[in-house]
């Protein structure tokens, strides 16, 4: 118990969560970008999920999304190897610009980008 960072929250992470990329440090904490999963009558759906760590204890989460960062919505994601997945496993930052690059229903690697101020401003607006 005592190193747990986070648990399932919000709907979309109600089944279980688990790691995705690794955190980024910004100036208002690290950047968590991790999978959170659904179970659904149409099975499970994995989502990419946000949230924000302390900068000096990350074992201290400041903020987390509400709601996805990204789930799957396109065919390539709904349908494959294994449906309605959006699985996030690594991630660039560029000129400020935060790519994710994830799997898509376990046969695609994909990638979604965001401004990561623009993440963490949002971030900022869901503390916990």
């Amino acid at each position: 118990e005592k190193h747990k960072i986070l648990a399932p929250r919000y709907d979309h992470e109600v089944s279980y969560i688990g790691g995705g990329c690794p955190p980024i440090e910004t100036k208002s904490g690290w950047v968590i970008i991790y999978h959170g999963v659904h179970d659904t009558v149409r099975g499970y759906v994995y989502s990419a999920c946000a949230a924000l760590l302390d900068l000096a204890n990350p074992q201290i989460e400041i903020a987390r999304l509400p709601y996805p960062l990204f789930y799957p919505e396109k065919d390539w994601e709904l349908n494959g190897e294994v449906n309605n997945v959006c699985f996030p496993s690594g991630s660039v930052v560029d000129n400020g610009i935060l790519y994710i690059y994830y799997g898509a229903a376990d046969e695609r690697i994909a990638v979604a980008s965001v401004g990561l101020q623009d993440l963490v401003d949002e971030l900022l607006l869901h503390t916990v």
